[in-house]
């Protein structure tokens, strides 16, 4: 579409008011103003009757582009060392875990001394495997053997008691 610079002068700043009134920033304006006439010159010469309707119709769906672009960005992307506050267990969420572990003691406590004793060191405390055995004087391979035994024994213990609450 031909247009002169008098269409430009004309409408131009009722564009921009309309970009800034809705970002409320003046490059971003700046850019749908542009925008919107490059776009409204891409029409064929004679195909639009209201050209300043048509500009106000780019001028908006360029708006609303830009709206929805930042706030998809918001929602990406969040400052480096920002907290975000994570939802606090509700009160039986917080019971149930209490219950979970007093189970969870309770069938450690019925291991073998050396048993418990392995895997709490292991597991709990993060030593590896070379260092639970010179402390108790067992090889490697009977501390694996021994942290192994205790993880089966509490799938076993918990799968007895999940069944016990289920009937």
């Amino acid at each position: 579409m031909n247009f002169d610079e008098s269409m430009y002068r004309l409408f131009r700043r009722e564009v921009y008011r309309l970009a800034y009134r809705h970002l409320g920033d003046h490059s971003a304006s700046e850019d749908v103003v542009q925008d919107s006439f490059v776009r409204l010159a891409q029409y064929r010469s004679g195909t639009v009757a209201n050209l300043g309707g048509m500009l106000r119709t780019i001028a908006h769906n360029l708006i609303v582009d830009q709206t929805r672009f930042h706030k998809r960005r918001a929602e990406e992307a969040l400052p480096d060392g920002t907290d975000i506050p994570a939802e606090a267990p509700s009160q039986e969420q917080v019971l149930l875990q209490r219950e979970r572990m007093q189970q969870v003691s309770e069938i450690l406590a019925g291991l073998p001394e050396q048993r418990r004793q392995v895997f709490m060191m292991r597991r709990l405390h993060g030593m590896s495997a070379k260092e639970v055995g010179a402390a108790l004087a067992i090889s490697p391979a009977a501390v694996d053997t021994h942290v192994a035994r205790a993880v089966l024994a509490l799938h076993r213990g918990m799968a007895e008691l999940d069944g016990r609450q289920t009937q």
